[in-house]
């Protein structure tokens, strides 16, 4: 069944902003229609209006959660999702075939500069008083991290750079003289960044589970698409790098330097959604669970450092 594009309001409550923590940040991992479960958690922070953040990274499907968060928009993340990503026209692997993006991220972002489906820009300028929003990128040329800090004008154009994943979106996004691709390629889970920038309490909100280290789900689902077109020796190398790079951060994790502090807010087991192509069933399931867990973490000891008091 064609997903429907309903036309329903969202939540978009006062837009009080509330006081960040100086060297707190959160980072937050990318993964397709996984970051529903991301949607879950933050939904969850916004119904307790918890964000003590002074510095926000994420990374492709991380980045456009940090967004709504951002505005406040309560239950946007799990509709575009749900409706925009599982919608015909914004995915078909066949039309790689004919030299066409299998990603069409422009009908995407087209459908999300319309009335039904626009962010809270004024929300968000109020939201960042005292903060830093960052999208990671990729940078097309030698394939380097970017970190592209957007402002109303940019905000579209740097969550589509953020989100452009190569050989599913050819020609990736320019912004002035370069072009960008997805975040996940070279910087899949930006944590080192937020350190470096003086975070020392940092939380990492995951799509995959904590112990799962090895290989990177982005990566090889990636591979398995493109690899059926001609682009395989290209697409190997770029996942060297990327796997090298997602495994330098969860070392990080796990390992922190002395003088920081990093809670990982992960699911407990593979999540039942995938990169694309997920029911709704699955959505739905990953969710509710997101939401339970970012429950149960403002609930626990590890929140109260992040509290305002």
């Amino acid at each position: 069944m064609k997903p429907t594009l309903e036309n329903k309001s969202f939540n978009t409550p006062n837009c009080p902003a509330t006081a960040p923590i100086k060297g707190t940040a959160l980072v937050v991992e990318g993964g397709g229609q996984r970051g529903i479960f991301t949607a879950g958690v933050l939904d969850s922070w916004l119904a307790q209006d918890f964000n003590p953040f002074s510095l926000l990274i994420g990374t492709s499907a991380g980045a456009q959660n940090l967004s709504t968060y951002m505005t406040r928009q309560a239950g946007y993340a799990k509709r575009s999702i749900m409706q925009l990503s599982r919608h015909p026209d914004f995915f078909n692997m066949k039309r790689s075939f004919s030299k066409r993006n299998a990603m069409d991220l422009d009908w995407y972002f087209d459908r999300v500069s319309e009335p039904e489906y626009q962010l809270n820009m004024n929300c968000a300028q109020n939201q960042l008083q005292g903060r830093q929003l960052l999208f990671s990128a990729t940078n097309m040329e030698g394939f380097r991290p970017a970190f592209l800090e957007p402002t109303a004008d940019s905000w579209l154009t740097m969550l589509k750079a953020s989100s452009a994943l190569p050989y599913l979106y050819k020609k990736g996004v320019a912004i002035g003289d370069v072009n960008y691709v997805d975040g996940g390629v070279a910087i899949p889970i930006p944590i080192q960044e937020a350190y470096d920038r003086g975070a020392k309490n940092i939380i990492v909100l995951r799509t995959a589970p904590a112990n799962r280290s090895i290989r990177s789900p982005w990566a090889h689902k990636l591979k398995s698409w493109v690899c059926k077109t001609n682009s395989c020796p290209k697409v190997l190398d770029i996942i060297t790098g990327h796997e090298n790079a997602y495994n330098d951060a969860i070392k990080f994790i796990h390992t922190p330097p002395e003088d920081a502090k990093v809670i990982e807010i992960a699911p407990p087991q593979k999540l039942a959604s995938s990169l694309l192509g997920s029911s709704d069933q699955a959505l739905m399931a990953d969710y509710k669970m997101g939401y339970e867990i970012g429950t149960a973490f403002l609930e626990s000891q590890s929140a109260q450092q992040f509290k305002i008091h």
